[in-house]
């Protein structure tokens, strides 16, 4: 069996459910879209994010499977449209913190500071009640205390497939938790001083 052969094979597979097919799937073709996000987001972190999403779009979708007729011509487009899509992202991000920055004193005082810090951690820990403990579990070993997929596959018993989907899914509710909350932050930052008014 060639590679086209065993990528319509595995995708058949996924398409019906099978996450053995996945993982074997994922396994064959991280490396190649790790490096087409890497070359194009030229930091680690983006590229595992930009993985983390492709690999997920084809978990989510992947009863249209079927329909792919090139597997690698497929990734290639997809991790590239996706690598844009976080660099656009970024820009205005940065854009917006660089707003944000030319409105903030230049000195912030240690009460100041702790108060601020109390309440984004409130807001996180608000957003990571949401998640399941496994994706919470998962999160906080990733963001929080830094350790790497293979590390928190290992140590919860799950491959690294797994973890990346379930991490991939814990961003994204966490992230449009804390963006649904942006109104409250920029109010704390409005009563705390650390925007003029």
């Amino acid at each position: 069996m060639n590679a086209l052969q065993e990528d319509d094979c595995l995708l058949s597979r996924i398409s019906n459910g099978d996450e053995q097919a996945f993982r074997k799937l994922f396994m064959l073709h991280k490396d190649k879209v790790y490096s087409i996000a890497l070359a194009y987001s030229e930091t680690s972190s983006d590229a595992e994010e930009i993985v983390q999403e492709v690999f997920l779009r084809i978990w989510k979708y992947r009863s249209k499977l079927t329909s792919i007729n090139n597997l690698d011509a497929w990734l290639t487009t997809v991790s590239r449209n996706r690598s844009l899509t976080l660099l656009q992202k970024r820009a205005v991000e940065s854009k917006r913190k660089q707003s944000l920055h030319n409105y903030f004193p230049k000195t912030v005082n240690d009460t100041t500071y702790r108060i601020e810090e109390k309440q984004l951690q409130h807001m996180l820990e608000e957003a990571l009640d949401q998640l399941s403990p496994r994706q919470r579990k998962i999160f906080e070993l990733s963001r929080i205390q830094g350790k790497d997929r293979l590390t928190i596959a290992q140590s919860l018993g799950l491959s690294p497939a797994t973890v990346s989907v379930h991490l991939s899914i814990a961003i994204r509710i966490v992230r449009s938790l804390l963006y649904g909350n942006i109104y409250k932050i920029f109010a704390i930052l409005f009563l705390i001083n650390l925007i003029p008014h």
